[in-house]
């Protein structure tokens, strides 16, 4: 236990440590919209795949700083059951709808989670369950408007009149999961992939006779252009879980579309991005340090890392087998499942995806530590005001957000979180 004298000093290292994971998570997405992310086109699941592995390499780094001993408990995979899932949801969030509002969404909802458990599963106490909550609903209030004011319609109403999609498409902020640029991965960069690729792609001196040949067939220059981005677009990263056609890449009639549910449905990619923050991010994975809880108590605090880690592991693994699986079963071929599984990209990625996972298992360093010290409740959802940091990235270094008035707009909805932040501190105390 913790002596009443030293709850004070506690209390300090917690709400440091909560600062610590705000930072950080706010920090992770940037490598994801790095220009070499976006013209690989990074697939989702392989981000993930290079976040997991740092979380795993940094966790032992953690535990010998600390001369901690290792233990594990197997609450740790259930951690890493909620926390890959969401963090693919979140990547492909940050991919097509943006930094400021993929993070903002997921962290509005893990608040949501992450208070309910603490506060009425778990019993941990506050001065008033119902001014916490008040403080809680500040603090989603305040993101919900973060979120509103980062938005491609509400943040760049100028690119959205007067016909400038093509302005909005090509931005770092707002793009479609492919990019519809024909040349997005050069001729000459395919062969230095070879190293790092995991199955060849298809020539292109292949593919631009089938664009001739289409272009001649069908007398029709747009048509034949959109059926070879779909063609290059399938050799570099294969989508299996969506049917996508020509006019399901963005152009500048409307947004980017695809076909789910057997081609029964047609959604805005953004609207599917954002629907993966709300549910998988949010709902799914605001669970993620709520196994702890019930882990040893030689377990929890710094020890759950490895525990974490090794968990995270095994259940990001278990993706890549049950995907290859899937693919066996669509192909009937066990050599054509591997030839369409996504590129790692290694020689350029390497970089981007390990500084993604490192500033990530900082910010859960971090928020384990804001959890010892506060709670499930106040600690872990007050490291989500991280949407604070990554909306200071969207603005000032992508801007994704223009135009004063709206940002002053985005800026009163960051205090308004402030605030909730600063109640809910006020609300914490211990046994």
């Amino acid at each position: 236990g913790i002596s009443s004298g030293g709850n004070s000093s506690c209390d300090v290292c917690g709400w440091l440590a909560a600062f610590g994971g705000m930072v950080a998570f706010g920090s992770f997405g940037v490598p994801i919209k790095s220009k070499v992310a976006r013209s690989l086109n990074i697939d989702p699941l392989v981000m993930q795949s290079y976040k997991t592995t740092m979380c795993f390499l940094t966790s032992w780094l953690f535990l010998l700083l600390r001369g901690e001993e290792f233990t594990f408990t197997p609450w740790g995979i259930v951690s890493g059951l909620f926390w890959v899932p969401g963090g693919v949801a979140t990547i492909y969030a940050i991919k097509t709808a943006g930094l400021a509002i993929g993070i903002g969404v997921g962290s509005s909802f893990i608040v949501l989670v992450s208070f309910t458990w603490g506060i009425f599963f778990f019993d941990e106490h506050v001065h008033s369950r119902i001014q916490a909550c008040t403080a809680v609903t500040c603090m989603l209030c305040g993101l919900a408007g973060m979120a509103f004011f980062s938005s491609p319609t509400v943040a760049h109403p100028s690119t959205l009149d007067g016909g400038h999609r093509d302005h909005l498409s090509s931005d770092a902020h707002y793009h479609p999961l492919r990019p519809e640029d024909p040349d997005f991965l050069r001729p000459d960069e395919e062969e230095d992939d070879v190293v790092d690729a995991v199955h060849p792609s298809p020539s292109l001196e292949t593919e631009y006779v089938a664009m001739e040949d289409t272009a001649a067939t069908s007398c029709d220059v747009q048509s034949g252009e959109n059926e070879i981005d779909a063609s290059r677009e399938n050799a570099v990263i294969p989508v299996e879980d969506v049917r996508r056609s020509p006019e399901s890449i963005e152009t500048s009639t409307g947004p980017a579309t695809i076909l789910c549910c057997f081609g029964k449905l047609r959604i805005q990619e953004r609207t599917l991005g954002i629907l993966a923050a709300l549910f998988f991010t949010g709902i799914w994975g605001g669970s993620i340090m709520v196994p702890m809880q019930f882990a040893p108590k030689i377990d929890k605090g710094l020890p759950y890392l490895t525990s974490f880690a090794i968990g995270a592991a095994i259940v990001n693994i278990s993706l890549w087998i049950v995907r290859y699986l899937y693919l066996c079963q669509k192909y009937s071929s066990m050599a054509q499942a591997y030839k369409a599984l996504p590129s790692f990209h290694l020689r350029k990625m390497w970089f981007y995806g390990g500084l993604c996972g490192l500033l990530w298992s900082i910010g859960n360093f971090f928020s384990i530590l804001a959890v010892e010290f506060l709670g499930e409740g106040v600690g872990y959802s007050t490291t989500q005001a991280s949407m604070l940091v990554s909306g200071f990235w969207g603005i000032f270094y992508f801007h994704e957000v223009e135009g004063f008035g709206t940002i002053c707009k985005w800026f009163a909805s960051a205090m308004i979180t402030v605030l909730g932040i600063l109640l809910l501190s006020y609300e914490h105390h211990e046994k």
